[in-house]
């Protein structure tokens, strides 16, 4: 077998998620001589095949050497950026896509590569600018997907609303019919209020692609934006018929069924849902690798939901699962300190720092832990108050049996009491001051 034909076989293995079996025939075919344009596929798909079998230090080991010997080679730097990136050295992975520029400026991988990297080293402008670069020199049949996406959803959490549609316009001028921008460009319209442009961009998504739960989803997003209950549900449904393993979709459903029901059966149903919706995040499948503010943005719609429907106890339990994973969100706070402490105009913002321990670890701590300690942000009339509400916190949401003991109290920052100053604030722990720090 010729080597091109080895690469090709690889090639397969690896979109077929052989990675194992691929490295063993990488290995196979290597020889000393191999002319350059045969060297370069082979160790770029050795090292993407490292990777893959999550073997980052010979990954390392390999794409350091690659780079020695073929140091002029785009595609052997971006390799190299892209080893450093899945291991974490966001810094050096920046340097290597720069010197893949060096080499070749116009290449529109290493500009999309780039700007991934600024954009989680929080450089979101020189991130912006590698992205419409990766557009703008794109060489293949049609523009950059990944490129496009990025750029927009990089625009949207700016708040740049305008500008993420126009970016979406423009890839959808050469490629109309690609569903995930389609989806993209519509949630843009509907949080723009161009509510019937965003549906059409929805039903021409789903009529490419029917079970696309994102579609689905955010098609009854926008008819219920729209004053369309009925409609938003049964599109709904379909995004949950679609993904049935969406927490997101079974927490909006359940609390439109609890507003909207007309009968006694629907809340069973809505019930279900919601707390279906919490027990798909807490399972050990689910949980790892879960990102916090989905989870936060779950356990607050059902929270939300219950307590508006003035299951107030039930709700009380919702947020105390939340807390306990630190998946509980201001407003979630803010709601419970009205109801149990009322609102003052005169309070002042503390920054308390709390020591937690336990002898018998609860089963949403990590294992083999002794406790941890942590900054809580507290409004309250003076510092005993601002102690009385963090003990109390940490009561209701730890298990019995864990001791807590308030190790500082200092003034917090006064942006906090000055920023809602247009109306009475509520008592109470607002925020966290920092993270968890655990110790053994």
């Amino acid at each position: 077998m010729t080597i091109r034909a080895q690469l090709d076989a690889v090639a397969t293995l690896l979109d077929e998620g052989a990675a194992s079996s691929a490295v063993r025939m990488l290995r196979s075919a290597w020889e000393p001589e191999l002319p350059t344009h045969d060297l370069i596929p082979l160790y770029c798909m050795w090292i993407r095949a490292l990777c893959d079998t999550g073997d980052l230090d010979h990954a390392m080991t390999l794409a350091k050497r690659a780079a020695e010997e073929l140091s002029e080679e785009p595609d052997i730097l971006i390799a190299l950026g892209n080893v450093h990136d899945l291991r974490g050295e966001l810094p050096a992975s920046r340097d290597a896509f720069r010197r893949a520029l060096e080499v070749h400026a116009t290449g529109a991988l290493a500009h999309y590569n780039l700007g991934a990297v600024l954009e989680r080293l929080g450089e979101p402008d020189e991130a912006e600018a590698c992205y419409r670069r990766a557009l703008e020199h794109d060489d293949q049949p049609g523009p950059m997907y990944e490129s496009a996406a990025a750029l927009g959803a990089l625009l949207r959490r700016g708040g740049r609303l305008e500008a993420a549609a126009l970016a979406y316009e423009q890839y959808l001028e050469q490629d109309p019919i690609n569903v995930d921008i389609l989806v993209e460009h519509g949630i843009c319209l509907s949080d723009l209020d161009e509510f019937e442009h965003a549906v059409e961009r929805f039903e021409l998504a789903i009529s490419l692609e029917p079970d696309h739960p994102g579609a689905w989803y955010n098609l009854a997003i926008t008819l219920y934006r729209m004053g369309q209950p009925d409609d938003a549900m049964a599109a709904m449904d379909k995004a949950r018929q679609s993904d049935p393993e969406s927490p997101l979709t079974l927490a909006v459903l359940g609390s439109w069924y609890l507003a909207h029901g007309q009968v006694e059966a629907n809340l069973d149903d809505a019930l279900g849902m919601l707390y279906g919706a919490l027990e798909l995040l807490t399972e050990s499948n689910m949980a790892e690798g879960l990102s916090p503010s989905y989870a936060s943005l779950v356990f607050e719609e059902v929270f939300e939901a219950l307590w508006q429907r003035g299951l107030r106890n039930e709700a009380r339990e919702v947020a105390r699962r939340a807390g306990q994973r630190d998946w509980i969100t201001a407003h979630v706070l803010d709601t419970l300190n009205a109801a149990d402490h009322g609102e003052s105009p005169q309070v002042s913002a503390f920054t308390v720092t709390a020591r937690v321990e336990a002898g018998e670890v609860p089963e949403y701590w990590p294992r083999d832990v002794l406790g941890y300690t942590r900054g809580l942000t507290v409004l309250a009339a003076d510092e005993d108050e601002a102690r009385h509400y963090s003990l109390e916190y940490l009561r209701t949401i730890e298990a019995p049996g864990v001791q807590f003991k308030i190790e500082t109290v200092h003034p917090g920052a006064d942006e906090i009491v000055y920023d809602h100053m247009v109306r009475p604030r509520a008592r109470g722990v607002v925020g966290f001051a920092s993270g968890r720090a655990y110790f053994r």
